[in-house]
């Protein structure tokens, strides 16, 4: 893998990498600097050894002159030999200008022809040509002493190298890397969990690393002073929102409040703390619906105060507020806690008796009738008697096509029956067929 973590033997410094890096340079500078050396150095010594070559067969040929235009090749023989004898010299041969062979001294096919330079020189006697001079100058023990100093210098310059890197290295450590180790050290854990800046760089020198540690130790100043003055603001902005949230909470409370006020107002009798008329029609929707749809049994009883008018006119609407009270009071305490007590209109109730059946609803009614009959209504100094008249309807498996509408109409007419029929009085809507029938009889008797 490409991105693969180095083993840990193998991860380099800073200090390794900069070794590293001098020493490669410096093998590249030391490598190219003694090859161009050495060419140099190659390059002068052959120029020498030709201007030498040059030089020695110049004067070599202008001695044999003489010996070769008196053709003595005794002379010149020894002469040769004496030349060959020397070190540099491997070979030497004169022609004459017919290009005869004088004499020959040296072996050329015992020597290494790659270490041997061969010179040609014309033999010259008063600006005329008398022979020629052939001389093979050995360049073995110049090659060799060029070796030697190649190797010299290659172990010299390597030396200076060494020196020169073992020194930048010195240099670069305690200049550069120790600063930036000592930084990299103090840096180390130098942030809190709270993101504060808690130790600083230690100034150890007045040079570039010295103000940038300066420069650091400030920022770190001014990052502390601003991350105090965000938390401030911060603690700040969290305290105003939770004062915010606290009165949000508050206005939602107070808001829930007044809308369950208002949702009981907007339910409720604000004179009898009853149901009104809405609610009433709501729970005719719901209740006396779902027992008609599951077949339960429920009786509506319509409750009307008799002669309210007249209370209101004889002592007052004060005082028929006062009855009202009293008779919604009466009325609710002599119900059960399942039964639904409403006020729809000026001073008529209704009640809505569930699993009661046509017997039970009666009894409800009739005690309904006596507990107010038997109450007085006591106002300033007068004494009120106060009646109801209650029509009673009932909804069964037996009621087969009614509806919320028409139970609640049964239930009218026979409160109105009641009413009829002298007030303070419990009739049943089933009931009122009899009773018809009875009436008729009675004024048949009469008659």
């Amino acid at each position: 893998m490409k991105n693969r973590i180095l083993p840990e033997f193998i991860r380099l410094g800073v200090r390794q990498k900069v070794l590293l890096v001098l020493l490669s340079v410096l093998l590249t500078a030391l490598s190219i600097s003694g090859w161009l050396a050495l060419k140099q150095e190659k390059k002068d010594t052959l120029k020498e050894i030709n201007q030498r070559g040059n030089d020695i067969s110049r004067f070599v040929a202008k001695s044999l002159a003489y010996s070769v235009v008196g053709y003595d090749y005794h002379t010149i023989q020894l002469l040769l030999d004496e030349i060959t004898m020397a070190e540099d010299v491997g070979y030497a041969k004169v022609f004459n200008a017919k290009g005869k062979t004088m004499a020959e001294s040296g072996l050329l096919h015992e020597s290494n022809d790659s270490n041997v330079v061969m010179f040609a020189q014309d033999i010259l006697l008063e600006q005329d040509i008398v022979g020629k001079l052939t001389l093979g100058l050995d360049t073995k023990s110049t090659l060799y002493r060029l070796e030697s100093q190649k190797f010299a210098l290659v172990r010299r310059e390597a030396l200076i190298i060494i020196l020169i890197a073992f020194g930048e290295f010195l240099a670069l450590s305690y200049i550069i890397i120790r600063p930036v180790s000592i930084m990299s050290k103090s840096l180390d854990n130098s942030v809190d969990e709270n993101g504060k800046i808690v130790s600083s760089v230690p100034v150890t020198s007045k040079d570039e690393f010295g103000r940038l540690a300066m420069q650091f130790n400030r920022l770190g100043e001014q990052l502390n002073d601003a991350n105090e003055r965000l938390q401030t603001r911060v603690d700040v902005a969290d305290e105003k929102l939770l004062t915010n949230n606290r009165m949000l909470m508050r206005q939602s409370s107070e808001l829930k409040r007044i809308s369950e006020e208002f949702k009981k107002m907007s339910i409720t009798d604000s004179l009898t703390g009853l149901y009104n008329r809405r609610r009433f029609e709501e729970l005719m929707e719901t209740e006396v619906a779902m027992s008609i749809r599951h077949g339960d049994t429920n009786s509506l009883l319509i409750i009307d105060i008799d002669y309210f008018k007249a209370v209101n006119d004889k002592y007052g609407h004060p005082a028929g507020d006062k009855v009202l009270k009293e008779v919604s009071g009466i009325l609710k305490d002599n119900l059960r806690k399942t039964d639904i007590l409403c006020r729809v209109g000026g001073e008529e109730f209704v009640a809505l008796c569930k699993r009661a059946d046509r017997s039970a609803a009666f009894v409800v009614g009739e005690k309904l009738r006596t507990e107010v009959r038997n109450n007085i209504v006591k106002f300033d100094q007068d004494d009120i008697n106060v009646t109801i008249s209650v029509g009673v309807a009932t909804i069964d498996k037996q009621s087969e096509g009614v509806s919320t509408e028409g139970l609640y109409k049964q239930a009218d007419i026979a409160v109105y029956h009641s009413k009829e029929s002298g007030r303070d009085r419990v009739t049943h809507y089933n009931d009122m067929a009899s009773l018809a029938d009875y009436d008729q009889q009675q004024r048949s008797n009469n008659t």
